[in-house]
């Protein structure tokens, strides 16, 4: 298992998840309630860093 998070744009993480794929880690995002935030960055956790995997901004 891989372990994601969203974090928005000022680095609080919104939520945080365990999954076997990125792919079912950004459908999770992209579908998260909170996920109509401004700007959020969806996260994988390598070792003891976060790594980001997308960024998505609105205007």
């Amino acid at each position: 298992m891989k372990h994601f998070r969203i974090v928005d744009r000022d680095g609080a993480v919104i939520d945080q998840q365990s999954f076997e794929t990125e792919d079912e880690a950004l459908a999770w995002a992209h579908t998260h309630p909170r996920s109509g935030t401004p700007e959020w960055t969806l996260e994988e956790q390598v070792g003891h860093d976060w790594e980001k995997r997308e960024k998505r901004e609105r205007p």
